[in-house]
């Protein structure tokens, strides 16, 4: 079998062919370029668009409405006490502070200020005792003489015991003659004082130990005298209710500022503070008696002072208490937590689901164990807000400024569509509605 020795053919390769190469057999050709233009307009739509959405977030407003509120149902809150506990050892629905407390005994000395007159001497003077009687009449000791002073009556004491002579008739052929027995006696009055003082002839009564009165000018007896004098007053320094109060209001202003002075000192040594709300007792209610007891007085109330020496000592003993607490952290502040913990969030609130509760603590005060509270609890039903209202309000409110704003949602609700609202803190709502959204929430209790 012959073999027929192939054919060569050879081609020749012309420029044009080159287009069906990547590249030429000697000399690499390049890959066309885009345009620089192009590039730039791509950057510049990106850009673009990240400003305007970066524009739309911080233009967005959130519109909170709260819906409108059912009749409403109040729940009493009296005398509730809350449990204090030490710092760091409290629960939610427990007060987180610690007791402190001081006995203050304070003693104020000052001068008796009071002056009053004394009865200083007894009236003594002289009686004229004139008996009609044709028997002797015997004034034993114990025997004394009435007289009418000026405002009242005098009674004046017979200093030594005295017979009056009998009436002594005598008979002649010309008639008969009485001549009357008489006894001049020293009398002085019981009681010191110008009281006891008598005027002239104002001795009526005699009165006899045991045999009762003989009055003057009756036909037994003629009483006579002269002014009874002597009787007086000297001014005295006495204890009195003006220089216990005075005393009282010095000491327990000490008391005070010295009892408080000691809480401070133990809430500092534990870095906390007084929460002076809770300081007992207060300085309003320091004047009443039941807070410093029986103050004690020497000497006590009425007591006629030496005059060389007027000095006078109140004594009073208190005790003071008061919860000290973190600064950031008072009673009052751990009340609005604690109160809504204790009836909202426990496992039986006092609200019912779907009722709003709003918490008003209107008294409160630190008792002997803990804090006791007065107030109430108001629980209200929210209503459903209209949803067309919700969904037309973006469009309306868009463009607005804040106070165009707030008239309308004040107008929904006057009209009673919403209890409340809240806009954010910005001049000029968005131009868009889109970039509005209407929330529809409670408000906070």
């Amino acid at each position: 079998m012959s073999t027929t020795p192939r054919r060569r053919t050879t081609r020749v390769i012309t420029p044009r062919d080159y287009d069906d190469f990547d590249e030429r057999p000697t000399k690499p050709r390049k890959r066309p370029r885009r345009s620089a233009v192009w590039q730039w307009i791509v950057m510049a739509l990106v850009g673009s668009l990240l400003g305007v959405g970066l524009w739309a977030f911080t233009v967005h407003t959130t519109v909170t409405l709260v819906p409108p509120l059912g009749e409403m149902r109040v729940v009493p809150l009296t005398d509730v006490e809350f449990e204090v506990m030490p710092v760091g050892e409290a629960s939610n629905v427990q007060i987180e502070a610690a007791w402190l407390e001081t006995t203050i005994t304070v003693s104020e000395v000052s001068e008796a200020l009071t002056e009053v007159p004394m009865p200083e001497g007894r009236a003594r003077g002289t009686v004229q005792v004139i008996n009609m009687l044709d028997q002797p009449i015997t004034l034993p000791v114990g025997t004394e003489f009435v007289a009418r002073g000026a405002s009242n009556e005098v009674r004046l004491m017979l200093d030594a015991p005295t017979t009056v002579p009998a009436a002594v008739t005598e008979t002649s052929l010309t008639g008969s003659t009485t001549r009357y027995g008489q006894a001049e006696v020293t009398v002085t009055a019981r009681s010191a004082g110008s009281a006891s003082n008598v005027g002239e002839n104002r001795v009526v009564t005699l009165l006899l130990p045991g045999q009762g009165a003989l009055v003057s000018d009756q036909g037994q007896i003629m009483l006579r005298n002269g002014l009874i004098g002597g009787g007086s007053e000297t001014m005295r320094r006495i204890v009195s209710e003006s220089d216990m109060a005075r005393l009282l209001g010095a000491a327990l202003a000490k008391s005070y500022v010295q009892g408080l002075k000691d809480l401070q000192a133990q809430a500092q040594q534990r870095m906390l503070m007084i929460d002076n709300a809770t300081i007992s007792p207060a300085m309003a209610t320091l004047g009443s008696p039941a807070v410093y007891g029986e103050p004690q007085l020497e000497p006590s109330v009425g007591t006629v002072l030496d005059p060389r020496s007027a000095e006078v000592r109140l004594t009073v003993q208190m005790k003071f208490r008061a919860l000290a607490v973190k600064s950031e952290n008072m009673v009052q502040e751990q009340l609005q937590r604690v109160v809504p913990q204790r009836f909202q969030m426990g496992n039986t609130p006092v609200c019912k689901v779907g009722e709003l509760p709003k918490f008003r603590i209107a008294s409160w005060a630190a008792a002997t164990s803990g804090v006791v509270i007065n107030g109430e609890v108001r629980c209200a039903p929210q209503m459903p807000v209209d949803d067309a209202i919700v969904v037309a309000l973006p469009r309306q409110l868009q463009g607005m400024t804040v106070d165009q704003a707030t008239q309308v949602l004040d107008a929904l609700k006057a009209q009673g569509v919403i209890s409340d609202y809240q806009l954010p803190a910005r001049a000029q709502m968005p131009p868009f509605a889109q970039l509005i959204t209407i929330r529809v929430g409670g408000s906070t209790p």
